[in-house]
């Protein structure tokens, strides 16, 4: 399931909503006109006597649907947030120490962090920051950013809320 059949549940809970709805305004409607005068037809005579318990099914019907979507919705989001973090996984598995080193201190640091502080990291050097970060954008997990002569390393925004799920 995909972003478009939650999209389509969506449509098809807020096309019930609407039926729903529509039905229960049609019913106190009729009620109002037929409320001190006994209808001939017998359908009106029908709605009229037992409003109540058509309005409760209404309200239990809405009900169902609305919990149904939502566990659709919810299942679908559960499964995508799994999948997400799978490939994350497998993505690390591809990483060297450093570069899985550069990433936790980013996630540490909200996802940014000057190259400088990184340098400083524990068995790194400016080279060997340099070289991982350079690696890391290829890759496209980070952007360098130079703002003076800083540069500013953030993580994508995408991974860094992935990980900061977990």
């Amino acid at each position: 399931m995909d972003g478009s059949s939650v999209k389509l549940y969506k449509y098809i809970s807020l096309g019930f909503f609407a039926i729903i709805t529509s039905i229960a305004i049609l019913i106190y409607i009729v009620m109002y006109i037929h409320q001190m005068v006994t209808s001939k037809n017998p359908f009106i005579f029908w709605m009229v006597e037992n409003h109540l318990s058509i309005t409760i099914v209404l309200i239990l019907l809405s009900g169902c649907i609305g919990y149904a979507s939502s566990a659709i919705i919810y299942r679908q989001v559960t499964t995508t947030k799994k999948e997400s973090k799978r490939l994350l996984e497998i993505l690390f598995l591809f990483l060297s120490n450093d570069e899985k080193e550069i990433i936790n201190c980013l996630v540490q640091n909200k996802g940014m962090i000057g190259q400088a502080e990184i340098a400083r990291l524990p068995a790194m050097n400016r080279v060997k920051a340099f070289r991982s970060l350079q690696k890391m954008q290829e890759r496209d997990l980070i952007d360098i950013t130079p703002v003076g002569k800083i540069r500013r390393v953030s993580l994508k925004e995408n991974i860094l809320k992935i990980l900061n799920e977990n």
